[in-house]
């Protein structure tokens, strides 16, 4: 069990979020209903971290337990993306993405759900990202206990400069058919880092989830449990000529032009 101490500053952690986020986002198709709801947790998720000698990248934010969910509680339930901004991890290989889901009624094992990955060059999410890949996958477990583990049946290699962003969407139902209540996305809030973002579209969230035609907003405090691994990619090279080199490509483009220079003669 947690101290009495690190209980009560979580307790008036949860409060305060639930205070902050009360209140309507900002952008189109915000809605009150869109909130944090303090919810128990075991303390500990599984599994464990990878070992760092099979995965020497990862990308983690959350401490390991969350302290709520985050989501849509009324009946205007809608699908959103809640993604993590990781930190530029230089030329990667990324192999494997986890995602803790919450237990409840609201949460279906087996419920359709779409994983993005994006790469954010000026590493502000809410002036929007580069989508480099999404996956159709589905809950595998729902109880606030263990990570749905993803491994990508290819090895997405992302080499171009800026933070990496993972996310993901519930794409378990419809927005405006019939929406269930809908807190899908567990959040840790014992230490914000600062880099938990959600993002709304007017209906469903775009098929593939494009952030250029939705609204991104910054979640204070808090860390989504989105986790990825994978293993850092050789850095591109661009092949260089020494002064020897230089000397022989000259030579080369000298007698290149005499020849030429004799068949036009």
């Amino acid at each position: 069990m947690k101290p009495a101490m690190e209980r009560s500053s979580v307790a008036l952690a949860c409060a305060l979020l639930g205070l902050v986020l009360a209140v309507p986002a900002a952008g189109e198709g915000a809605d009150s209903d869109l909130g944090f709801e303090p919810r128990d947790f075991p303390e500990l998720a599984g599994p464990p971290l990878p070992d760092p000698a099979v995965f020497p990248v990862q990308l983690v934010l959350d401490d390991d337990g969350a302290e709520g969910v985050f989501g849509f509680g009324g009946a205007n339930a809608r699908q959103f993306l809640w993604l993590n901004s990781f930190a530029s991890p230089g030329p990667i290989f990324l192999e494997e993405i986890w995602v803790l889901f919450p237990a409840g009624m609201d949460v279906p094992v087996g419920g359709d759900v779409q994983l993005a990955v994006y790469v954010d060059p000026d590493g502000d999410p809410t002036t929007g990202a580069q989508l480099l890949a999404y996956y159709d996958e589905i809950i595998q477990v729902a109880d606030g206990d263990t990570f749905s583990v993803y491994p990508l049946a290819t090895p997405l290699q992302i080499d171009q400069p800026g933070d990496v962003l993972i996310g993901v969407v519930n794409r378990f139902f419809e927005t405006g058919v019939d929406p269930p209540p809908s807190r899908p996305a567990a959040l840790d809030t014992t230490l914000d880092q600062g880099r938990s973002y959600f993002a709304l579209w007017i209906g469903d969230a775009d098929d593939p989830p494009d952030l250029a035609g939705s609204d991104v907003i910054a979640l204070e405090p808090g860390n989504f449990m989105i986790r990825a691994f994978g293993r850092s990619a050789p850095a591109v090279e661009i092949p260089t000529l020494g002064d020897t080199g230089l000397a022989v490509l000259a030579v080369i483009l000298g007698l290149v032009g005499v020849a030429a220079a004799r068949r036009r003669a």
